[in-house]
């Protein structure tokens, strides 16, 4: 955004920034809460017990980066805000290193699979096309 744009930081609050990352930090922060809570008191049996913790986990890492991104705005122009950015990133770094190791990395074998799909299909439809075409009319010469 600096160097593209030519927008110095701290951004106003009406820049791109800003309109995107107080309501999604806003939504992940309490999304984070309530599904960590109703994650409390599901019943035991419904989740493999091997990888609860790990969940649990994940989703307060989600919800550690949205309330870090949020106190880092309501900071701003205060002594803190160097501290509070590095543990906001660090949040985010946090959150990115483990996404190949939760259910998130499902989004991107999916999209995969449908791709390869989508070029099997293409390929034996083209096929079908070129070996069962026969035309309809003949033209005469």
């Amino acid at each position: 955004m600096h160097y593209q744009f030519n927008l110095q930081a701290p951004y106003d609050f009406v820049s791109l920034p800003k309109l995107l990352g107080v309501p999604g930090g806003i939504l992940l922060t309490f999304g984070a809460g309530a599904l960590a809570y109703l994650k409390t008191r599901a019943e035991k049996y419904l989740g493999n017990a091997r990888v609860r913790g790990g969940e649990m986990a994940f989703v307060l890492i989600f919800g550690l980066a949205g309330l870090a991104g949020l106190v880092l705005y309501a900071a701003t122009g205060k002594g803190a805000v160097g501290l509070l950015l590095a543990v906001h990133l660090g949040t985010v770094l946090a959150l990115f290193l483990t996404l190949p190791y939760s259910k998130l990395v499902h989004g991107f074998y999916r999209f995969a699979a449908l791709l390869r799909d989508a070029q099997t299909n293409r390929i034996r439809y083209t096929l079908t096309i070129v070996v069962t075409h026969e035309p309809k009319q003949k033209i005469a010469p």
